[in-house]
């Protein structure tokens, strides 16, 4: 097993709105994530600076460096210490966050936006863009939309979905070979609560959705008016999140596929969303430097983070449901107390 290790000078303050600091990043943050048990926060930059934070203490565990450009982090729902990282550059590598033993590593011939384990732990989801070759150029296809499925055993790939579509004018709107670290390109996916179901963001204004049980692709989710950055389902199952460059996000009803409502307040780029555990609260990332949070069944704003001077790129709560953290272009990752937040 190989081991790679990062001393750099880290800061713990405390932020405006009663949010706890966490300094030390290069570039922005990219992505955040918790741990299953909710007592660890694992986090990464454009830099390829990994850390891993202790909840409890607020202190730094330990710190990677990948001298990657890290584009999202998560854990496995069902191994409180398995975690993956992916990189820009087309590495998806699976870590054992509490003592950064790389388990395995594997690439794609292309960019990697996000990875992330199916909530029964029997699959990784790896989204990623690649160049067409000169076939499927001359089928109108500008740029290659995949989402790889991949088992978590061994990590072999077990199937392949591709997203793009020929002569599709949403293509060319995605620039190849070319990442702004605040995601003016972003491509997600996410799984149902059930694991029956797998989102995406697809290429453009769509979205996405695979049956696993049909094994088919259902009919495309259709109301955003420019590109799905982000996309979540909810805990419960219920609903179906996503955010988008037309600043807003919208709540679809997973049943039906319709969307039950759209979320308008932030003034630039949604980036990221996340709901809460208990499926009652959404929490969206956004260009504007806030971070908002919205009643799920009332749809009603309930809260308005301000971050002066960070444009935000990630949020996630814990899975415990007791706090919230984001990131972004500030280089800090941000953490509240969620029932301070809304008292």
């Amino acid at each position: 097993m190989r081991y790679l290790f990062l001393v750099l000078m880290i800061q713990v303050s405390i932020f405006a709105q009663n949010a706890v600091e966490f300094t030390g990043y290069k570039g922005n943050v990219n992505s955040v994530a918790f741990s299953p048990d909710s007592k660890t926060l694992l986090s990464g930059d454009e830099k390829g600076n990994l850390f891993l934070w202790e909840l409890s203490s607020a202190q730094k565990i330990h710190s990677l460096g990948t001298g990657e450009n890290i584009t999202s982090v998560n854990y496995s729902p069902v191994d409180e210490d398995m975690a993956v990282y992916t990189s820009y550059g087309g590495d998806v590598t699976i870590i054992k966050a509490s003592n950064r033993e790389i388990l395995k590593t594997f690439t794609k011939n292309g960019n990697i936006y996000y990875a992330e384990f199916s909530p029964d732990g029997k699959q990784l989801a790896v989204a990623y863009t690649r160049e067409p070759t000169e076939k499927e150029e001359t089928k109108g296809i500008r740029l290659n939309f995949i989402v790889d499925l991949h088992e978590t055993d061994k990590f072999e790939k077990t199937k392949t979905l591709r997203l793009s579509k020929p002569n599709d004018p949403d293509g060319e709107l995605f620039g190849s070979n070319f990442f702004e670290t605040y995601r003016y390109n972003s491509f997600s996916c996410s799984f149902s609560s059930n694991s029956a179901y797998l989102a995406s963001g697809s290429m453009g204004k769509n979205i996405a959705i695979y049956s696993f049980d049909l094994k088919t692709f259902a009919p495309s989710y259709k109301g955003h008016s420019s590109r799905v950055m982000f996309v979540a389902f909810s805990p419960d199952g219920n609903y179906l999140a996503s955010a988008s460059k037309d600043e807003t996000a919208k709540l679809w009803n997973v049943t039906s596929g319709g969307s039950i409502v759209t979320l308008k307040g932030h003034t630039g780029n949604v980036n990221s969303l996340a709901f809460s555990p208990d499926s009652k609260y959404l929490a969206t990332a956004s260009n504007d430097e806030t971070i908002k949070i919205w009643d799920v069944k009332t749809s009603a704003l309930l809260k308005t983070l301000s971050i002066p001077g960070g444009e935000m790129i990630t949020v996630k709560f814990s899975p415990d449901g007791k706090y919230l953290a984001a990131g972004g272009s500030n280089e800090k990752v941000l953490l509240w107390e969620v029932s301070e937040l809304l008292q």
